[in-house]
C-alpha cells in the first residue's frame, strides 16, 4: 500500500470513531477519485456512520413550492433568477393547493413538511400559508421554511406562525454566482436560532467545478451551524440557466461527497442529505424531499406534472433498494420549546 492510499485509510477510520475530522482531512478525501478502490470504502464507511448515527432510519421530507415568480438575487444554477430569463410573469400555488398537498403528504408518511419561496414571495403571504398549513397537520409534525435571509423579526414571526425550522445554506460561490453576500447567509443563521428555530443546511450546488478547497470550506461552515440536517447535494443543471454548460457531477461523485460529509461531521447530525438515488443512499445519504408545486430545478409550473420532482413512493423505494428503513412518523429534534 502506497503512502497517499495508507493517508486515506487512516483517515477514514478515524472518521468512523464518529467524532469528525478536521479540515486536513476533509479536503483529502474530497480529492479522493470517485472511480477509484479508496471511495468505495469511503461510501462503506460513510454508510456504516449514518446508520449508527440514526439507528438505520431514513427519512423523507416533503417540500412545496409557493411560488415561480422571477427572482431579484439571481442565483445563477436557479431557474427563478430574473438573471437567467428562464421564467416569465407573476406564479404563485393557490392556498388550497398548498393546504392539500401539505394533508396529502402527511398521510403517505412524510415526516416533515417544508415550504419553498424565493426572495420574489410576499413575507406577509408565506407566514398566512404557514398558519393554514399548521392548522391542518398535526401538532407533531415539523414544518420547515425555505425562504430569503430573515431579520431577527422575521424569524420570530415564523416562530409565531407555527414553523419548527428553517432550510438556509451558504451556498457553493455564494457572492459571485448570486447576488448575496456570505455575511448575510451567516447573519440569519443566527437570526434562525436566536429565534427559537431549527436549522437545515447543505454544501449545495456542487458542480464539477467546484474543487476540495471549496467543499472543505462549506463543509466546515456547515458544521459550525449545528444545523439537524446537512450533507452534499450536486447541482442540477436547469437549460437556459447560466452555469447549465458546465455540466454536473455524476452519481458516483455525489456518493463520495456524501459519505466525506458524514465522515467530516460524524455522528451528528442525525441527517445525511442528499439521497436522490440509491447509489447515493448507499453511501449514507439518509435524507430525501418529495417535491411539488414549483421547484427550481425545473421549468413546470408544478413539478409534480412530470418534472424534477419525485413523490414519497418514490424514495420509499429508493430507500428499500438501499436497504434503509424508513422512519414512520413526525421526525423528532425540530420542535424547540420557546
Amino acid at each position: 500500500m502506497d503512502v497517499a492510499t495508507a493517508r486515506i485509510y487512516e483517515i477514514v477510520e478515524k472518521g468512523l470513531e464518529g467524532k469528525g475530522l478536521p479540515d486536513a482531512d476533509v479536503r483529502v478525501l474530497y480529492a479522493v477519485d470517485p472511480a477509484s478502490k479508496e471511495a468505495y470504502y469511503i461510501n462503506w464507511a460513510g454508510n456504516q456512520l449514518s446508520k449508527q448515527s440514526s439507528n438505520g432510519k431514513a427519512e423523507i421530507h416533503a417540500q412545496i413550492g409557493l411560488n415561480g415568480t422571477p427572482c431579484p438575487k439571481n442565483c445563477q444554477f436557479c431557474s427563478f433568477a430574473v438573471s437567467n430569463g428562464v421564467r416569465k410573469g407573476k406564479l404563485e400555488m393557490p392556498k388550497d393547493y398548498v393546504v392539500e398537498f401539505a394533508k396529502i403528504y402527511e398521510d403517505q408518511g412524510a415526516n416533515a413538511i417544508l415550504m419553498l419561496a424565493t426572495a420574489s414571495y410576499r413575507f406577509e403571504l408565506f407566514l398566512e400559508m404557514a398558519e393554514a398549513v399548521r392548522a391542518v397537520i398535526s401538532k407533531d409534525m415539523p414544518l420547515l421554511a425555505n425562504i430569503e435571509d430573515q431579520s431577527p423579526e422575521m424569524a420570530r414571526q415564523l416562530k409565531a406562525a407555527g414553523v419548527d425550522g428553517c432550510y438556509h445554506a451558504v451556498r457553493m460561490g455564494e457572492g459571485s454566482v448570486t447576488t448575496i453576500p456570505v455575511v448575510e447567509r451567516l447573519a440569519t443563521f443566527e437570526h434562525i436560532r436566536a429565534a427559537g428555530l431549527s436549522l437545515s443546511t447543505c454544501v449545495e450546488p456542487i458542480g464539477p467545478e467546484h474543487t476540495a478547497e471549496e467543499l472543505t470550506e462549506k463543509t466546515r461552515i456547515c458544521i459550525d451551524s449545528g444545523a439537524l440536517s446537512a450533507g452534499a447535494g450536486r447541482r442540477i443543471g436547469v437549460p437556459g440557466t447560466a452555469l447549465f454548460d458546465l455540466g454536473m457531477i455524476s452519481a458516483v461523485r455525489s456518493a463520495l461527497y456524501v459519505a466525506v460529509y458524514r465522515l467530516a461531521t460524524g455522528l451528528f447530525p442525525r441527517l445525511n442529505c442528499a439521497a436522490g438515488t440509491d447509489l447515493v443512499a448507499n453511501a449514507g445519504a439518509n435524507l430525501a424531499w418529495a417535491e411539488s408545486g414549483v421547484n427550481p430545478r425545473d421549468l413546470l409550473q408544478r413539478t409534480e406534472d412530470g418534472g424534477k420532482g419525485k413523490d414519497i413512493a418514490f424514495y420509499r423505494e429508493l430507500y428499500q433498494n438501499a436497504d434503509w428503513e424508513v422512519l414512520e412518523g413526525p421526525s423528532p429534534g425540530w420542535q424547540i420549546a420557546s
